[in-house]
């Protein structure tokens, strides 16, 4: 029997009076002009992390929960991102259509991890695959949410934005059982987002994005899900329109105590994004612009 908790660390973004001032930001390059690759500071606070299996989480109370996507997909077609585009993006629509009883699903994109053996010490070298995400975070500020509807439907946004809407995280290990940097994930209840959290900017050469970054609070509550299996799929909540529900449940990867018996292969797993859309409409509106859009 797994234990009701362990002890582990996550990574925070410090409490430092010049994000006051200064937004935090990330450059996802190399700059050529000797600009700063980010501005973050961290700092790694040891957590309890509880076992989520014995809570029995739900979207509409924690922020997150645990469901069973069934799927065609084989281990290998994974990494072939033409079956991950007409394949998983059809279950996962027809799957989250029915968990959240909505007439639309519009899946944002897809994110395939392969832990590197050495991870997380750095090779000197760039990794072929992303690696697990340790600074704890959400994928999507609220208004950077808005502004990707509005830059996907252009003068017909309103159509989508006047009804409730949500983006929602779906990760699921491509092997299991997973012992190996699993996702912790924050009990929404705990989580309060003007103390706990600030908006900082992830920059590409063509655009920008926001995501939010998170303190540490010792209020906040931590949950994973022991011995993940490839059959099983977490949901959490990165942003909702409706100010009465449950709040956002920020997530990081983290070094997980060795348990005797257990595999310590490298992890690997595949992380989506998707709008949950409410907008009692036939069909959706035309898409005009792309997702990331420019902004600035």
């Amino acid at each position: 029997m797994a234990a009701s908790h362990i002890e582990s660390q996550l990574g925070f973004l410090k409490r430092n009076p010049i994000y006051n001032t200064v937004k935090p930001y990330s450059l996802r390059y190399d700059p050529e002009d000797g600009t700063p690759r980010q501005n973050i500071e961290t700092n790694m606070v040891p957590v309890t992390i509880n076992d989520a299996r014995s809570l029995r989480p739900t979207i509409e109370q924690h922020g997150f929960a645990l469901t069973s996507i069934p799927t065609a997909m084989t281990y290998d077609d994974f990494f072939n991102q033409d079956k991950i585009d007409r394949v998983y993006a059809a279950e996962l629509q027809s799957h989250l259509k029915t968990f959240f009883n909505v007439p639309h699903v519009r899946v944002i994109d897809y994110a395939v991890r392969r832990r590197h053996p050495e991870f997380p010490v750095s090779t000197g070298r760039q990794y072929e695959h992303q690696q697990p995400a340790a600074l704890v975070h959400l994928d999507f500020s609220h208004e950077e949410a808005v502004n990707m509807l509005e830059t996907l439907y252009g003068c017909n946004a309103s159509q989508v934005l006047k009804h409730r809407w949500q983006i929602i995280n779906v990760w699921r290990p491509l092997k299991g059982p997973l012992y190996d940097w699993p996702l912790a994930v924050c009990d929404a209840q705990t989580f309060t987002r003007s103390r706990d959290s600030q908006s900082a900017d992830a920059v590409y050469p063509e655009s920008v994005y926001e995501n939010v970054l998170v303190h540490h609070h010792p209020s906040q509550q931590w949950y994973y899900f022991p011995g993940l299996l490839e059959t099983e799929t977490m949901l959490f909540k990165c942003t909702d329109s409706d100010t009465t529900a449950s709040g956002p449940s920020p997530h990081a990867a983290f070094p997980l105590p060795r348990t005797a018996g257990t595999s310590n292969s490298p992890r690997e797993s595949i992380e989506s994004r998707a709008f949950i859309l409410w907008a009692p409409l036939e069909q959706l509106p035309q898409e005009v612009g792309p997702l990331y859009g420019k902004r600035g």
